[in-house]
């Protein structure tokens, strides 16, 4: 039995990624198209087609500027100004869905969604092979994915978020290969870092920090010791292969490279809304309080990750402290770490502390929660392994093992329910610690997920030849009128002027001004609610009918 039990625990993390892979692939249809998906195709389409003309792949480029021409824009406009995104996932999908055939408008996005899904389960794959890297520990290591996986908002990501759920990915493998480079000086770890740290750049401007902090923490290894000026050679490598394979993967750089890079850095904020409902308040999303990030995490992050996450950033955090205090009279090589482990500890909070402060003071105009720093989760699971491992080592959970087992049997246990009650919506979760009534003071549905289920929903009830639809909120969704079955997408008709003359006005309540000072959104007394969905507590949409 013994024997049995070690060879599962050595065979663990392939059995807990097989499961993980095989539910992906069961339930991806069941979610819905964001408000980003065409634009994010359509750049794409536009770099494959520069690429392939450059490369002189003339009937890759015709069939690609075909798609280009004739793609029905059904959620964000697009247009060949706003190409300045990475192209790490939207050319190989692009490229997928030309060497493939995938023509139709609902076959081409569920493919988008598998292709999304795998990046993340690549960067699942990296995140175990850090946490085994650092902690040596493989049921810890699983452990982490499972906390990763397990976060609702994460979980309802991984299908259709081709923009986060990409970077977290991608800059999950750059800290792995920082850990591999610092652990051996071998060039081949070394070209790794530099090529993911410039896919991480173009993925999202965040990315730079990465490179500003390995340099960072060179000059603190040459304050500590004078010899280790020896290594600026590797620095000097590892920021020319950067720049090198930043220019060479991201096409956007190719005829100016410096104008457009800071082009990109100057067209952050021209995206999404212009006015956000938080905290039962309308803001300007470029005015926003320095409470919104922390408040999104704080109230959408599962309790047991928070829980985990704070001990143990206080003790990692406490530990270097202490060192920065007895620095004078620190006898080590180093002032800041001891060993590679707590090198790699040290460039983690660094991180974390810098993408904090920027996060809160510096970031670009934030919008729908927190979806563009989602990356934080690498952070809050491994300073939540990191706590456990610690009290584990120095054995001061022996004695409380079983009460304590209990707790985060039960908290998982909760984690899982709320992604089945959730489910498909678990990008909309909310935790316990705060009541409905706080729930409802935070857009919900900006992403439009629940657009096509309205209408399969609509046309599935109403069979009648012609289905009238209004929209009473900010959201496009005549655009989703495409993904649906051809007779059903023939029979509805959406109305634009006279809402009065609509069947069904549909809304799920996400609004570019303050919807309790204009009119613009307010409805004819002759309509009713006639339906609410509603998911603990929480409103995705709601459908009016006239009385």
């Amino acid at each position: 039995m013994r024997t049995i039990t070690i060879k599962l625990l050595d065979y663990c993390h392939y059995i807990f990624f097989i499961i993980f892979t095989i539910i992906g692939l069961f339930i991806y249809q069941d979610y819905g198209f964001n408000i980003d998906e065409t634009f994010t195709r359509k750049s794409g389409l536009y770099w494959l087609i520069f690429l392939s003309d450059f490369f002189s792949f003339d009937e890759i480029s015709k069939i690609a500027s075909e798609k280009l021409n004739t793609s029905d824009d059904f959620t964000m406009p697009w247009s060949p100004q706003m190409h300045s995104y990475g192209i790490i996932f939207d050319v190989p999908a692009a490229f997928i869905e030309i060497i493939f055939s995938i023509n139709k408008p609902l076959k081409i996005y569920q493919m988008r969604h598998v292709l999304t899904f795998f990046y993340f389960l690549v960067g699942s794959i990296f995140l175990y092979k850090i946490l085994q890297n650092r902690f040596n520990n493989k049921l810890l290591s699983v452990f982490g994915c499972f906390l990763l996986i397990l976060t609702p908002r994460v979980f309802g990501e991984i299908f259709h978020n081709s923009k986060d759920i990409v970077f977290l990915s991608v800059f999950i493998i750059t800290i792995y290969f920082y850990f591999k480079t610092i652990e051996k000086e071998n060039y081949r770890y070394l070209i790794f870092f530099s090529l993911f740290s410039a896919f991480t750049t173009s993925t999202r401007i965040f990315g730079i920090i990465i490179p500003v902090i390995f340099l960072f923490i060179y000059f603190l290894s040459v304050l500590s010791h004078k010899k280790e000026i020896k290594n600026f050679k590797t620095i000097i490598i590892y920021f020319l292969l950067y720049f090198f394979f930043l220019y060479l993967h991201w096409p956007y750089l190719w005829e100016s490279p410096f104008n457009n890079f800071f082009e990109y850095l100057t067209n952050l904020n021209i995206f999404g809304p212009k006015m956000i409902y938080f905290l039962g308040e309308y803001y300007n999303t470029k005015l926003l309080p320095y409470s919104y990030l922390p408040v999104w995490i704080f109230i959408s992050t599962p309790i047991l990750n928070l829980s985990l996450f704070f001990l143990g950033f206080y003790f990692n955090s406490k530990f270097f402290i202490l060192k920065l205090l007895r620095v004078d009279e620190v006898k080590n090589k180093y002032d800041f770490w001891d060993n590679n482990n707590e090198k790699k500890d040290f460039f983690i909070l660094i991180l974390f502390i810098v993408f904090i402060i920027s996060g809160i003071f510096l970031s670009p105009k934030q919008y729908n929660g927190w979806r563009i720093f989602y990356f934080l989760n690498f952070f809050i699971v491994y300073y939540s392994i990191f706590f456990i491992y610690y009290f584990t080592k120095k054995k001061l959970l022996k004695k409380y093992i079983i009460p304590y087992s209990a707790i985060v049997l039960f908290l998982i246990s909760i984690n899982i329910y709320k992604i089945f009650i959730y489910h498909p919506y678990q990008s909309y979760y909310f935790n316990d610690l705060i009541t409905m009534k706080v729930k409802r003071q935070f857009e919900i549905d900006y992403y439009g997920l629940s657009g096509i289920s309205f209408l399969r929903e609509i046309t599935k009830e109403d069979k009648s030849s012609t289905v009238k639809i209004a929209v009473n909120s900010w959201y496009p969704l005549w655009r989703m009128k495409e993904l649906l079955a051809h007779k059903d997408k023939t029979r509805v008709k959406f109305i634009f002027d006279n809402k009065n003359e609509a069947n069904y006005i549909y809304s799920n309540e996400i609004f570019d001004v303050d919807a309790r000072k204009s009119k613009k959104y307010k409805l004819d007394p002759s309509y009713k609610i006639y339906k609410r969905y509603i998911i603990d507590d929480i409103i995705i949409y709601k459908i009016y009918i006239k009385k």
